[in-house]
């Protein structure tokens, strides 16, 4: 048995160590941090795994932790326990998580967020209490959790519990063979009985820590002891020449992928192990990790790896072409430009000038960098001019020979040197305040002069001749004509937008093939000295990548390289169809920060270029076979939410991709996507187009936000595109119904019919009534007009007996206006007559008087007679009858109804009420009584008392309305 042993061990051995050449070790991979406090604060992360080449799943402290590319999500367990396995199950489509003494499985409901389903609450009572659940595994429909010293079976929803008598550190499934890492070895599960591994006896003693499937057979990890392969029938130590590393650092976790095992420890960080080529990487606080304890290490679909630590998750680009030289924790400075002359790489820095030897050299992924001694402070650039390398330095201009620089002159701020066109022994220095002409004597270099008319910043120039230089400064290109001799300055013109320039800064002089180019933020331009003015160099950008920005373009051999802040482009020179070979880089990493107005890249050879940033120096190595990645999932609408004063989340992006059938009312009829690449696709020049119900497709744009507002109902398709550089696209869409409003529903369609039905009723209801009314209205009018008729006859009728009333009125008052004047002519007759009778008699009177004769005696009784006779007259009955007669005719029998009320009235009192009534004063009464004016106020007040009238009551409104 020993003899089998050893040819594997010498296999395995020649297998990593045959080829010495190939132990070369590149640059440090970057390294992301993704600190706890993304994921809710868990220290411990002790398990990784991925469901697809997006999702990423990690068993942590407070929960499971979800990983899309872009967000973090963290899903705690029912009793809020640790996690410390995960398992998504593709057939199953779920995620399973195991905690302490709990487990289940989480899937997407409908609106894509996670919902927690627990298994471990259908367990009996009596064997729930399993401990750790350090692994879960699935097989044809049989799911194992491996606790700290039991396995569950679960399958056709019964669980079965298998007791191993001994404490179980790692599990994992190997050719539908369930491998446990003991206490006492490893143990394989055969039906429900656990089984010592045959041929695995020297294990017995040793600390398991990881069983993965490994080639034709089973890897496996011991914390002290090394690595260990199991080809079905025996084990054997695997050799990878670290093995007291890995006994004095213990290993912690195991990982593979192709050709790569990757070991976390516990005191050192992981170590990366090519097993092609014997290759070690060592991964720590040193270069990039956060911590170096590392509880577990995942490779996903891209080939890079995932590290669980004891305090956050990092993730290790190893499929990058980009590669450093330090990590920002043992930082040199910020790198600005670097040279490669014979086996040292010299590093300029913001620190000062650096070497280190070429192929670099790392002592466990730690580079031997050395400083150049007095070289301290600013370095700006390394020429080299004649085979002399030159440092540009804030202090001067120094040469470097091997570990030692000297002065060459004292230009302080020296930016850039160029040695001048068709004049050896010459060069141009550009400082901060001009340009200067040195010149090589004797062999050292001197200051000739300081060219007049100069007096800017010359940080980047080109020399179209020896005469004739470009010079590039913060918002204009200068082109310099400089005299014979080159002392001074004969002419000097500016340059910027209003001569064609798409911009006024961020221009840049480049040498191409004699050729002066001007790289901008709208594509590489070129002077039109016909015209003199700036124009594009179409047949540079279509060599390149179209009018994108551009920071630098350089030549190398027979190539042109531009840089800029998204990409490298590599286009051969001597291509006979131009771009069609055009090699696209994308600085697809984001510790990758090029140095703001200092960008460089600085090849190394065809394949290799150090670009200069703000940690230091990258390197990017171009592979001879450039890898198309699968972009068709790339994209992904991550949210959705319906706008308002309080977003509503209706989608979230999930594992499955399943999508729920959203229906929306008409008052939330606003919707906002949220979408965009995975973060392992990160760093491409990509643009994005959306379109809504198969419409045009929108203008190209970088934002990862559409919002949509005032949707009318119906159905709707948002559609959402990402276009790469090379022209791949990558799509995704969501589709949402919006309902009518209720006044346009189909409930509302029908109720407005039946309406419309009943309006109809009503009408043809209505329109019979009015059919009704206007018979009923026309025979009313009939009526009416009969009426009318009636009426009118009626009222001609009663007019004709008004006019006949009112004449034979005015006949009566025409003979009531007779009597009045026929009585008030007799009574004025009758005052005549007895005024004209009492002048008569007051004659006879004197008369008599004056008779004093005897013989007079008989003429005075004649005249006494008449006397009597007058008084008669004047007292006479016949003419107060015939006038109350005639009183009463007029005054409605006034007389007779006086009498009757008032019969004790004398003839002179009723004669006084009489003449009351025709309204006759006192002193026209006095006459007709043949009384006095006294003697009529004496007649007033004994009729007032006769009347029994008060003192405030009038005589005639008594007789007026009493009577």
């Amino acid at each position: 048995m020993k003899q089998p042993h050893l040819l594997t061990i010498l296999i395995l051995f020649l297998g990593l160590w045959g080829n010495p050449s190939l132990l070369k070790a590149d640059w440090n991979n970057f390294v992301i941090n993704y600190n706890k406090n993304l994921y809710g604060k868990g220290t411990q992360t002790w398990q990784i795994a991925s469901y697809n080449d997006h999702w990423v799943y990690f068993a942590n402290k407070n929960g499971m932790v979800q990983f899309d590319g872009y967000s973090w999500d963290l899903f705690p367990l029912h009793n809020g326990s640790d996690i410390r396995s995960v398992c998504p199950s593709t057939q199953l489509r779920r995620i399973y998580a195991g905690g302490i003494n709990e487990f289940g499985y989480f899937e997407p409901a409908d609106d894509g967020r996670l919902i927690y389903t627990c298994l471990s609450d259908s367990v009996p009572p009596e064997e729930k209490y399993i401990g750790n659940i350090w692994g879960i595994h699935e097989n044809d429909h049989i799911l194992y959790f491996q606790g700290d010293g039991r396995i569950l079976k679960y399958l056709n929803g019964k669980f079965t519990t298998i007791d191993s008598e001994m404490k179980i550190d790692c599990s994992d499934l190997v050719n539908n063979v369930l491998y446990l890492g003991t206490e006492r070895g490893v143990r394989v599960l055969v039906g429900n009985t656990i089984f010592p591994l045959q041929g695995a006896e020297m294990l017995e003693n040793m600390r398991i820590r990881g069983v993965i499937p490994y080639q034709e057979g089973v890897m496996i990890a011991t914390a002290y002891d090394g690595l260990f392969y199991y080809n079905g029938r025996y084990v054997v130590p695997y050799p990878t020449g670290i093995e007291p590393f890995l006994k004095e650092h213990e290993v912690f976790s195991i990982a593979c992928h192709d050709n790569l095992i990757a070991l976390g420890t516990v005191h050192k960080g992981l170590v990366l192990i090519h097993t092609d080529t014997g290759q070690i990487k060592y991964f720590n606080e040193n270069n990039g990790l956060q911590n170096n304890t590392v509880l577990s290490v995942h490779f996903d679909h891209w080939g890079n790896l995932w590290a669980g630590l004891d305090n956050g998750i990092d993730y290790i680009s190893l499929n990058s072409v980009f590669t450093t030289l330090y990590s920002s924790f043992y930082s040199f400075g910020t790198g600005y430009t670097a040279f490669r002359q014979g086996n040292y790489l010299y590093l300029g820095t913001n620190r000062g000038l650096f070497y280190t030897e070429y192929p670099v050299k790392l002592n466990e992924n730690f580079p031997d960098i050395r400083p150049v001694p007095q070289s301290s402070g600013q370095v700006w650039n390394l020429c080299e001019i004649d085979g002399e390398l030159f440092c540009l330095h804030d202090r001067g201009v120094f040469r470097v020979e091997g570990d030692r620089v000297s002065k060459v002159v004292d230009l302080a701020g020296a930016w850039n040197c160029q040695p001048v066109m068709g004049q050896p022994g010459r060069m141009f220095v550009g400082v901060y305040g001009g340009l200067y002409l040195l010149e090589k004597r004797q062999g050292k270099w001197e200051v000739c002069w300081r060219i007049e008319g100069i007096s800017d910043s010359c940080r980047f120039f080109e020399q179209e001749s020896s005469r004739v230089l470009w010079i590039c400064n913060t918002d204009y290109v200068m082109r310099v004509e400089l005299s014979q001799e080159l002392t001074h300055v004969e002419n000097m013109r500016m340059y910027n937008s209003e001569y064609g320039f798409p911009t006024d800064r961020d221009i840049y002089v480049s040498k191409v093939e004699g050729n002066i180019f001007f790289p901008t933020p709208d594509g590489i331009y070129a002077y039109n000295e016909k015209a003199d003015r700036m124009e594009q160099a179409r047949e540079m950008n279509t060599m390149l990548h179209g009018t994108h920005p551009y920071s630098r373009l350089i030549q190398y051999r027979d190539h042109v390289i531009s840089l800029s802040h998204r990409e490298i482009c590599i286009a051969p020179l001597r291509s006979y169809k131009r771009g069609a070979h055009t090699l696209i880089v994308p600085l697809d990493l984001s510790s990758v920060e090029l140095v703001q107005g200092a960008e460089a890249i600085l090849p190394l050879s065809d394949s290799l270029f150090i670009l200069p940033n703000d940690n230091g120096f990258a390197l990017c190595k171009i592979p001879a076979l450039k890898k198309n990645r699968d972009y068709n999932n790339a994209l992904s609408i991550r949210n959705v939410f319906l706008p308002g004063s309080r977003d509503s989340l209706i989608y979230r992006n999930n594992f499955l991709g399943i999508q729920p059938e959203v229906v929306l009312p008409y008052s939330r009829n606003a919707i906002r996507f949220e979408y965009g690449l995975s973060a392992f696709i990160q760093g491409e020049e990509v643009s994005y187009q959306q379109r809504l119900n198969n419409q045009e497709w929108s203008d190209y744009t970088t934002a990862t936000i559409k919002e949509y507002g005032n949707l009318a109902e119906g159905n709707y398709l948002f559609e959402v595109k990402a276009i790469f550089p090379d022209g791949r696209v990558a799509q995704d869409q969501f589709r949402f119904r919006i309902l009518p409003p209720w006044y346009r529903t189909n409930i509302a369609y029908i109720l407005y019919l039946m309406l419309f039905g009943i309006i109809l009723f009503f009408v043809y209801r209505w329109d019979d009534t009015c059919v009704q009314r206007k018979k009923q209205q026309a025979v009313v009018e009939k009526d009416k007009e009969l009426h009318q008729l009636e009426r009118v006859y009626e009222e001609e009728t009663a007019r004709k007996e008004r006019q006949i009333m009112e004449l034979e009125k005015e006949k009566l008052e025409h003979e009531l206006q007779y009597k009045s004047q026929e009585m008030a002519n007799l009574m004025i007759n009758f005052v005549r007559k007895n005024e004209m009778l009492t002048e008569i008699k007051s004659e006879l009177l004197k008369v008599i008087s004056s008779l004093k004769s005897k013989d007079a005696k008989e003429y005075r009784q004649m005249l006494l007679l008449i006397n009597n006779k007058i008084d008669d007259n004047i007292q006479s009955d016949e003419v107060l009858k015939r006038i109350e007669g005639q009183f009463d005719l007029v005054y409605n029998n006034f007389m007779k109804r006086l009498g009757e009320k008032h019969p004790d009235l004398s003839l002179n009192e009723r004669m006084m009420c009489a003449y009351l009534k025709m309204n006759l004063s006192s002193k026209e009464i006095a006459p007709l009584l043949n009384i006095s004016v006294r003697g009529v106020e004496t007649i007033r007040y004994r009729l007032r008392k006769k009347f029994v009238l008060d003192r405030e009551e009038s005589l005639i409104e008594y007789l007026n309305s009493k009577l």
